[in-house]
């Protein structure tokens, strides 16, 4: 595909960051640094939406603790970005088909629709640091790996590689649809049941076997083509992609418990 997904940022803007990426090593970063900005204030502005949103859609919502209608919200942000990344993302996968190097590889569309992705892992890693009380030490490592890896594919380095990973969204919006389902007094129905069956599938495909098989793929590249890759971020690369990895099989045991006691009622001791 010719062009990008968005407009480019005025020379001026891309030439202020142009020397701070390029001392990183990040050469074709400032082109899309607007996206990623532009990314992260959009779906800030979703989770500052998503409260009168989720009042009309929901009337479970105004009556939740304050601490659920926050997760709730980082939920609803998430819905909407998953959404969107399947949608758009799906035509990385067409755009790459005319890539001849999977290691240096570059396009603009692509970049653009990575940088969306970044935009929303910078946003999730502010926002997992500023309420890591409610979601976990967890969620900030994946953001902060998820971030790393998005950001170092400017180089450009295994950008090819990243319609692969950016996939892995597929089963967000069961995840998602499963948590709102638990708040809204309907745990352990019919609805929950599929949808869990459905969130564990997917998760399964996607992130599990397919995950795994493309980091295989990844290594396997990147080791045919040791002479002409750089050591240290390679092995970087590498490290936080297994992180990730092994982060998702957790996630994975979680949810197959969650939804294994969201079933059988987790039935609550009787006071004495």
């Amino acid at each position: 595909m010719s062009g990008g997904l968005f407009p480019r940022a005025p020379e001026a803007f891309e030439a202020f960051f142009e020397p701070l990426f390029a001392k990183l090593h990040l050469s074709k970063l400032a082109r899309h640094t607007h996206v990623f900005i532009g990314a992260a204030l959009v779906y800030q502005l979703v989770m500052m939406l998503s409260p009168r949103i989720s009042s009309r859609l929901s009337k479970h919502y105004p009556s939740l603790p304050l601490k659920t209608r926050i997760n709730w919200d980082i939920h609803f942000v998430s819905t909407v970005q998953s959404i969107f990344l399947c949608v758009v993302g799906s035509l990385m996968f067409v755009d790459r088909r005319s890539w001849s190097d999977k290691i240096f590889g570059y396009s603009e569309f692509t970049a653009d629709v990575i940088a969306t992705a970044g935009g929303y892992f910078l946003w999730d890693l502010l926002t997992s640091i500023r309420y890591v009380y409610l979601t976990g030490p967890g969620f900030v490592v994946h953001a902060l790996a998820a971030l790393f890896v998005v950001c170092f594919s400017y180089r450009p380095f295994l950008m090819y590689f990243a319609p692969t990973f950016l996939s892995w969204e597929l089963s967000t919006p069961f995840l998602n649809v499963h948590y709102f389902l638990d708040k809204t007094d309907r745990t352990g129905s019919k609805l929950q049941l599929i949808n869990g069956l459905m969130l564990v599938l997917t998760f399964f495909l996607v992130r599990i076997v397919y995950g795994w098989y493309s980091a295989y793929d990844t290594t396997l590249e990147v080791i045919r083509r040791v002479k002409s890759t750089p050591y240290i971020l390679g092995v970087f690369f590498l490290i936080a992609n297994m992180s990730l990895n092994f982060l998702n099989l957790y996630w994975l045991y979680k949810m197959i418990d969650a939804i294994k006691r969201r079933v059988d009622g987790e039935k609550k001791p009787k006071k004495a």
